[in-house]
């Protein structure tokens, strides 16, 4: 779908390659090395979503199946949602489209970004050094544009202020860490940024060094204090389920781990109770919310879980002994 077909949606395409001189024959790439890097630039747009469009907007990176080129390439669409509602909302010039979003972190060219820094650029001249000051232009209330000058040789360059903030950002920056991590293995050594099929702009592994010192030095800077709140499908199974149909909380397994869930905004509960039981090892594949506090000195709590959805529920085998909802736990 093109941009601007759902009123309530913005949409834009991009893509990425991973390229090295001895890879032009293999379009193969490790899966465990490919993984982390798919998962990191979801992770950056949805941090640049929230920065440029605020948290009222969600955002969702979908892969779109592609792999004709020369290289590992790999197709993407950022779709921004609510996109009319943050016009009304923010003001027409501050709502920030797909499109927009792209070009201010340098995936994409495009006004957006001309006569400043996009967000790859400014981490890749910034090469780690530490920034001793950020200030807003004469004109910034209309712009947004701060310069920042680095320790050293004093330099200065412009960047828009949602730039500057998410260069500042431990989330974005871990994530920018990432996408880039099949660097170095297996012949890649450089990685494309493409639109239309035309390459935008390619980041040797030297540049990726430089991104990736300004991102070491901005993680350690950064005193994070919001909570990390992540999304994901996961199969969960009953461990110890609580016979109370307004109890919020059930023990399952998730992996190895025994972990208490949230299912307040499920009907586990109460089909539970329909079902006149439960089981231990009662499967639910589930979109899982995970959240992660962290203290004012920056260390991570135990995560918290929620069932969000249940997409599927794989009963127990009937053999077990069947544990009903009027027992007592």
């Amino acid at each position: 779908m093109a941009e601007g077909e759902d009123s309530n949606v913005s949409r834009h395409k991009f893509s990425i390659a991973y390229t090295g001189k001895s890879r032009e024959s293999d379009h193969s790439i490790d899966v465990q090395v490919l993984a982390p890097a798919l998962l990191a630039f979801g992770k950056l747009l949805r941090e640049a979503n929230s920065e440029f469009n605020s948290k009222k907007s969600t955002a969702k990176v979908l892969v779109v199946s592609d792999f004709e080129h020369k290289c590992f390439n790999i197709n993407f669409e950022l779709v921004v949602s609510l996109y009319e509602q943050l016009k009304t909302l923010l003001g027409t010039e501050t709502a920030s489209s797909a499109k927009n979003i792209l070009e201010w972190i340098g995936i994409i060219g495009g006004p957006a970004a001309t006569g400043t820094f996009t967000y790859l650029r400014y981490l890749k001249w910034r090469r780690g050094r530490k920034v001793t000051s950020a200030t807003p232009l004469v004109d910034s209330d209309k712009t947004g544009v701060v310069e920042v000058k680095i320790e050293g040789d004093g330099n200065a360059v412009h960047v828009h202020n949602h730039v500057y903030k998410l260069s500042e950002n431990a989330k974005a920056l871990r994530a920018t860490r990432d996408a880039f991590l099949p660097l170095g293995h297996d012949g890649f050594e450089a990685v494309q940024i493409r639109e239309d099929d035309l390459v935008v702009d390619e980041i040797s592994a030297d540049e990726v060094g430089d991104i990736v010192a300004s991102c070491n030095i901005g993680i350690e800077k950064s005193k994070e204090t919001e909570p990390e709140i992540e999304e994901t499908p996961a199969w969960l199974s009953v461990y110890s389920p609580v016979y109370d149909q307004s109890a919020p909380n059930w023990r399952f397994r998730l992996g190895k781990e025994v972990i208490y869930a949230d299912i307040s905004a499920t009907s586990i509960a109460r089909d539970a109770l329909d079902r006149g039981g439960a089981l231990v090892d009662d499967a639910y594949q589930v979109r899982l919310q995970i959240i992660t506090d962290i203290d004012a000195q920056g260390n991570k709590k135990q995560p918290e879980y929620k069932v969000l959805q249940v997409i599927r529920f794989v009963p127990a085998s009937p053999a077990q002994q069947q544990t009903t909802l009027f027992d007592k736990p």
